[in-house]
C-alpha cells in the first residue's frame, strides 16, 4: 500500500516538473530575440495588481497612439483635459515600454518575472489611455487576451483587434474592428470594417459598413452600402440602400431595401419587410421560406423546387426584375 502512494507521489512530483519546465521553455522560445532579463519565481499567491506607468503627452506631438500588449485591458478616456495621459496596472514585475517616433506614441509591456506556479492568484491587467475632449489622433490598438472600450471617436482612424476579448465602441469616423473570439459593439458612423470569429457583432448606422462572422449574429442599423456574411448565425438590419447579405445557418431579416440587394442563405429564411428596388436584385434561400410584405412596381421572377410561390401584382413589364430561387422553401411576395 505504502508503495502505491509512494508511487502516485513520485508521479505528481514529476508532472509538476515536467510543467515548470515546458512553461520555461515556451517562455524562453516566444522571448528569445526580446534580449529580457527574466527572473523565475517558484510560486505567487493573491493580488498582484500594482500601478506599473503613469505619463502625460503633449498632444502637439502626438499624432498617432500605437499599444501592443498581450494580456491587458485597454481603455480609452475623454476629459476635459490638455494632457495625453497613460497608466498602466499590472505586476509589479512588469514594465511599459514607450516611445515616440515620428509624432507616433507606441506603447509594449514586459514581464520581467515568471511564476512556475501560480496559485490563488490574480492581476487586473489595464492600460488607461486618457485624452482630450477634442481629440483627433489616430488609434491603433492590439491586445491579445484582454478588452478593448472606448467611447465616441468621432475625429479619429481606428483600428482594434482583440485576440480573445471583447471590443466596445461610441460612434466612430472610420474603423477597422476585429476580435477572434469575443463580441463587437460599435455606435453609429461612417465607414467601418468589423470581423468576429467566434462573437457577435452590433453596429449602428452607417455609409459604408463590411462585417463578417464566422459564428455569430450580425445585428446593424440603417446603412448606405453593405455587405455582410455570417457562417453559423442570423443576419438582422434595419434598412439599407444596397446590400449584399448571406448566410450560411440562419435566416436574414431586412426591414427597408432602397435600391439594390442580393440576398443569400443555405438553411434560413429571408424576411424583407418593404423594398423599392431600382436595379435588377436576387434572392437565393436552398432550405428556406422568403417572405417579402411589400414592394415597389417591379417584376418578381420565381423559381421553387419544391415549395410554393405565390405573387402579387406582378409587372411583366417592368424592366426592373427581382429573381427569387428557393430548392426547398416557400416563396411569398405580397
Amino acid at each position: 500500500m505504502k508503495s502505491k502512494v509512494g508511487k502516485i507521489i513520485l508521479i505528481i512530483i514529476l508532472s509538476l516538473i515536467v510543467i515548470a519546465l515546458v512553461k520555461f521553455m515556451i517562455f524562453a522560445i516566444i522571448n528569445k530575440d526580446k534580449g529580457l532579463n527574466v527572473d523565475f519565481s517558484l510560486i505567487s499567491f493573491g493580488d498582484n495588481t500594482e500601478k506599473i506607468f503613469e505619463k502625460e503627452y503633449n498632444p502637439e506631438e502626438i499624432d498617432r497612439i500605437k499599444v501592443d500588449v498581450s494580456s491587458s485591458n485597454v481603455k480609452i478616456e475623454k476629459a476635459d483635459v490638455d494632457k495625453i495621459k497613460v497608466t498602466a496596472y499590472g505586476e509589479k514585475n512588469e514594465r511599459i515600454v514607450e516611445a515616440i517616433n515620428e509624432k507616433e506614441l507606441s506603447i509594449n509591456k514586459e514581464n520581467t518575472k515568471v511564476f512556475i506556479f501560480a496559485m490563488f492568484y490574480w492581476c487586473n491587467e489595464e492600460i488607461i489611455i486618457q485624452v482630450p475632449n477634442e481629440c483627433d489622433e489616430e488609434f491603433n490598438i492590439h491586445t491579445s487576451s484582454g478588452d478593448i472600450m472606448a467611447p465616441n471617436l468621432e475625429s479619429n482612424i481606428i483600428t482594434f483587434e482583440a485576440s480573445s476579448g471583447k471590443i466596445e465602441c461610441g460612434n466612430i469616423n472610420n474603423g477597422s474592428f476585429k476580435s477572434s473570439s469575443g463580441d463587437i459593439t460599435i455606435g453609429s458612423g461612417n465607414e467601418v470594417t468589423l470581423q468576429a470569429s467566434s462573437g457577435k457583432i452590433k453596429a449602428g448606422d452607417f455609409n459604408k459598413l463590411s462585417a463578417e462572422a464566422s459564428s455569430g449574429d450580425i445585428e446593424v442599423g440603417t446603412i448606405g452600402e453593405g455587405v455582410i456574411k455570417t457562417s453559423s448565425g442570423k443576419i438582422i438590419a434595419n434598412g439599407a440602400k444596397r446590400i449584399q447579405a448571406e448566410a450560411s445557418s440562419g435566416d436574414i431579416e431586412i426591414n427597408r431595401i432602397e435600391e439594390y440587394y442580393n440576398l443569400k442563405t443555405s438553411s434560413g429564411n429571408i424576411d424583407i419587410e418593404a423594398l423599392n428596388i431600382i436595379e435588377n436584385s436576387s434572392i437565393n434561400a436552398k432550405s428556406g421560406n422568403v417572405d417579402i410584405n411589400g414592394k415597389n412596381d417591379i417584376y418578381v421572377e420565381t423559381k421553387t423546387g419544391s415549395g410554393n410561390d405565390n405573387v402579387n401584382t406582378n409587372n411583366r413589364k417592368s424592366d426592373i426584375v427581382l429573381k427569387i430561387t428557393t430548392t426547398s422553401g416557400n416563396i411569398n411576395v405580397d
